[in-house]
């Protein structure tokens, strides 16, 4: 009997990918003994109101994950017309994925989870991983919890908001995000 592949899918507005999204990606496909990770880059997320064209951040996210094998990115989000929610891009990416799908969501967004659309979908469509972030806990409270896989991955304490301000500010980005994705950075002039 054929093993069913372990998709793990990682959304988000990647506005730019740094080193904390690489790392988390790992961590979460060894621990859940993931076949791959795709990357979501987000369309036009409900919840976000400020962010860069999509495919500024497509090609960021892009450069970030070359040289992974298992990492790989879907444009899907591209082209849905209008807000993109999470169980649309998920329905649609089920047609295309052969295997078990693995959402990977922080637990900030975990802990506004009912504020998304059809939260009790998405665990028709997917099993969840939620990952530690540092000022947050994660709270098994109410009727979703008990469905929900909770990661180990580290703590990264790094966000895309600071590398922007840092950008902004003509300060060094090094370290942050991978060589590639700072190279463009500076030959577009982002930030």
């Amino acid at each position: 009997m054929k093993r069913i592949e372990k998709v793990g899918v990682f959304g988000g507005l990647f506005d730019p990918p740094h080193i904390g999204h690489l790392i988390i990606a790992q961590s979460v496909l060894e621990e859940f003994k993931l076949d791959k990770i795709i990357f979501v880059p987000a369309g036009n997320p409900p919840h976000k109101h400020k962010f860069s064209p999509y495919d500024t951040r497509y090609k960021m996210t892009e450069l970030a994950i070359m040289g992974n094998q298992k990492f790989s990115i879907s444009d899907i989000e591209k082209e849905i017309p209008g807000k993109t929610y999470t169980i649309g891009v998920l329905k649609n990416l089920k047609q295309q994925i052969k295997g078990m799908i693995y959402l990977i969501i922080g637990c900030d967004q975990w802990e506004e989870i009912n504020t998304w659309k059809t939260p009790e979908e998405l665990f028709k469509c997917c099993k969840i991983i939620v990952m530690p972030r540092s000022r947050h806990s994660i709270r098994k409270v109410g009727r979703l919890c008990k469905k929900i896989l909770i990661s180990h991955a580290p703590l990264i304490d790094i966000s895309s908001t600071e590398i922007r301000k840092k950008v902004k500010h003509n300060c060094s980005i090094q370290y942050l995000v991978p060589n590639e994705v700072s190279k463009y950075i500076k030959r577009k002039r982002l930030y």
